[in-house]
């Protein structure tokens, strides 16, 4: 992934501002949360455009991941299922095959058909609302705590109301926030989890502007502290949502991304939406202690050499979100005879 000026880096991509946020300190029994419906979750489906065939599903894939009547497999974007939760991947599947099954959907994309419309396998991207209540799928699953959100920068248009949903399944503690489930990391505790996944929340120290990149410490030892590196370009975008970098020393704010060693624990943001400000009074604890038995979102990878960040070109891994290992999509696309 880039920081290309083909999409603009969502222009129209406000960054997220919530009120007094989850401490990801969930209560009892992830397993019974899993699942738990919730009141219905519906969108107008803004700056996207509807589809004038309606789409109905042959098959699910995985949580994400569907097979539709037109034999053309669809994801659906700014999703990700973490992968140290027991049953997750089976619970997600079985509730979007509830939603899915039998229903007369309408599909929104974006409005530019070459921008947002495929992902990186080649798979459609779809905004589905479904059947008569008039469901939005992935708002649903992630209101149930049946999956994170996880940017994808060229699908930015409902962002907000992913993380409004996401918000409201983390006050109530349901599926994934659940205790047993994963756990938002402070800047201390990250310090462990190098080369993985992870949702990160604390106050900011320090703005730096060093070279055109700016960076934000979270201690005073900015050799080993957690640090969130931002491109020139990248602050460009910053600035035309009227928010100043460097004014958020003191302020408490979420990130999420792939962490990697580099001074400390280090993420280079690829896109605003990875950044949500929360409004919390600056001596207010971030996190409560960890809850015994809770999981990060993905499992350390070897640690490497610290390496110098190239933020104009940042080497990190996509954030779109990834096909699970046990979907075989490639069987399937085989099966269609090459379809996309």
């Amino acid at each position: 992934m880039t920081l290309a000026s083909t999409a603009c880096l969502m222009a129209a991509f406000a960054v997220l501002i919530h009120p007094a946020l989850a401490t990801g300190i969930p209560t009892e029994n992830s397993d019974e949360t899993l699942g738990k419906k919730t009141e219905t979750v519906r969108s107008n489906f803004p700056k996207l455009v509807r589809n004038p065939t309606p789409l109905t599903v042959d098959k699910v894939i995985d949580g994400l991941h569907f097979l539709a009547s037109d034999k053309t497999i669809y994801v659906l974007p700014n999703l990700r299922t973490p992968e140290n939760i027991p049953d997750l991947d089976k619970k997600t599947k079985e509730r979007l095959e509830t939603l899915l099954k039998g229903q007369r959907c309408t599909l929104y994309q974006t409005k530019v058909p070459d921008l947002g419309r495929t992902d990186r396998m080649d798979n459609k991207i779809s905004q589905l609302e479904c059947g008569t209540d008039r469901t939005w799928i992935e708002g649903q699953l992630v209101r149930e705590g049946l999956a994170m959100v996880w940017p994808n920068p060229s699908n930015p248009e409902l962002l907000a109301d992913l993380y409004t949903e996401e918000q409201k399944a983390r006050q109530e503690k349901l599926g994934i926030w659940a205790e047993n489930g994963i756990e938002i990391q402070t800047p201390e505790t990250v310090k462990t989890h190098l080369n993985s996944v992870q949702i990160i929340e604390g106050r900011v120290e320090n703005a730096s502007l060093t070279k055109n990149n700016l960076y934000l410490n979270f201690e005073q030892n900015w050799k080993e502290d957690f640090t969130v590196g931002i491109s020139k370009a990248l602050q460009k975008e910053f600035s035309k949502q009227n928010i100043s970098l460097q004014s958020l020393k003191g302020k408490y704010i979420r990130i999420r991304g792939w962490v990697r060693n580099y001074n400390g624990p280090y993420i280079e943001l690829e896109q605003i939406g990875q950044l949500e400000l929360l409004d919390k009074s600056s001596s207010s604890p971030i996190l409560q202690p960890s809850t015994s038995g809770m999981k990060t979102i993905s499992n350390n990878t070897a640690i490497n050499e610290p390496e110098k960040p190239s933020i104009a070109k940042p080497s990190t891994p996509t954030l779109e979100t990834s096909t699970p290992e046990k979907t075989d999509i490639e069987g399937i696309r085989k099966i269609l005879g090459g379809n996309p």
